[in-house]
């Protein structure tokens, strides 16, 4: 008998070796300076527009307070009235009263007497919304 040789065994094919991923490029990174700078820019930005509209507003007839002063008034509805410190030149009138919540219809018809609280009145603008209510503040002129 003769001895049977078996064939030499075929190597099993290689498992596929996944391939290695691509080189990615490295993510920027913000350095910390980077990033305090742009915050700090970003706060400017904001204050200075904060500041813009604060100012804008502030000298507006509408947030005017006893004692404070205005300048001369050529519109009738006041809306060229600018508060001003009452040392400045273009200080033409100091608020020494304020009549709050008056209808425009009551101040039309009763300026005259709106004031009459005030002995020393000299004129009197009304601030409110067209229509609606509003506030009559009571002018004395201030010595020129």
């Amino acid at each position: 008998m003769s001895e049977q040789v078996e064939p030499p065994a075929t190597p099993e094919p290689a498992a596929a070796q996944p391939e290695p991923p691509a080189a990615q490029p490295a993510a920027k990174k913000k350095g910390a300076a980077g990033t305090i700078v742009l915050t700090f820019a970003a706060l400017i930005v904001i204050a200075a527009a904060a500041f813009g509209v604060w100012n804008v507003l502030s000298n507006r007839v509408i947030n005017a307070k006893v004692g404070d002063c205005v300048t001369e008034t050529t519109k009738t509805d006041a809306s060229d009235a600018k508060l001003v410190a009452c040392d400045k030149p273009e200080a033409k009138h100091k608020v020494i009263g304020i009549v709050k919540d008056v209808k425009e219809t009551d101040f039309d018809a009763h300026q005259q007497e709106i004031c009459d609280a005030y002995p020393t009145w000299q004129n009197v603008i009304w601030v409110g919304r067209k229509g609606g209510s509003g506030d009559a503040w009571c002018l004395e002129p201030l010595a020129g």
